[in-house]
């Protein structure tokens, strides 16, 4: 299925502004039609504190919420017109739980994009990428806070470790992976005497797989630094500059990740390239 619908969310701040001009590039390149998505977390007051409240009062806050997403829709507006972007447009708002609102609204479309943080150095916040990339059900793209949009070099990075999530990546990314000029496949290992191992699938090969699509790609095997797998993958980005991470998100159970760490979680945090995750 060829990329003709993505969406963006966006709530006006700086990340969310990078990840629409991310998207408005994506949606040139590909003919796309380009939707804003905002979620306004309802008005709520405890029970006993909402019972002293008037009616007024409640339809004033109900209707400065409205005004806060007539404003976003026109921010959004304002941004797509500054990319230069002259494709079908479309803006859905709607209001409630926002990581559970967002999922829901992400299985309409090819790819949904977002900033890493609601703002730069903001780490708690209300939309989390890494609840959304197990909710949702298909691709995201996570633009880095403080990512400065620049043109295509038509060059991706993909994380490949032979697990599901991995291949479930690859195979959401296929669309993209095929239009670049250079595919690089990263395998890290937690040793050099790993890296000799392959992956015990003899006749199996990943790079002759992209090469039946038409896809350029070499392997690359990195062996893991004191930093980390996750770090590993982001040091080699940061020296080639791909335009595009691919990676599969959460191989192991959650809890587990929440518990001792994980590469989805560093990559997720640490991120300084786009990254289209999977799972």
């Amino acid at each position: 299925m060829a990329i003709k619908d993505l969406a963006v969310s966006y709530n006006g701040s700086s990340n969310a502004k990078a990840a629409l001009q991310f998207a408005i590039q994506m949606a040139k390149k590909y003919n796309a039609t380009l939707t804003g998505l905002f979620v306004a977390t309802p008005v709520r007051f405890e029970g006993h504190v909402k019972r002293w409240i008037s009616d007024d009062v409640m339809e004033s806050l109900e209707s400065a919420q409205g005004e806060i997403g007539k404003s976003m829709e026109e921010s959004f507006r304002e941004g797509i017109s500054a990319g230069g972007f002259e494709g079908p447009v479309d803006w859905i708002a709607g209001t409630g739980q926002p990581n559970e609102l967002l999922a829901r609204f992400a299985r309409y479309f090819d790819i949904l994009l977002m900033g890493q943080l609601s703002e730069a150095g903001q780490d708690k916040r209300h939309i989390r990428a890494e609840d959304l990339v197990t909710r949702a059900g298909g691709p995201m793209i996570i633009v880095p806070s403080g990512y400065h949009v620049r043109p295509f070099r038509e060059y991706a990075v993909v994380a490949w470790d032979g697990s599901r999530v991995a291949a479930r990546a690859l195979t959401d990314a296929m669309h993209i992976l095929e239009t670049k000029k250079r595919l690089d496949v990263v395998t890290v290992t937690a040793s050099d005497e790993d890296k000799q191992k392959g992956d015990g699938t003899a006749g199996l090969d990943i790079i002759r797989h992209l090469e039946r699509h038409g896809i350029d790609a070499r392997r690359v095997s990195l062996v893991a630094t004191r930093e980390g797998v996750g770090q590993t993958m982001l040091d080699y980005c940061k020296d080639n500059d791909p335009d595009v991470l691919v990676m599969g998100a959460y191989g192991h159970a959650r809890l587990r990740e929440d518990l001792f760490g994980g590469v989805t979680r560093h990559v997720l945090q640490h991120t300084e390239v786009p990254l289209l995750m999977g799972h």
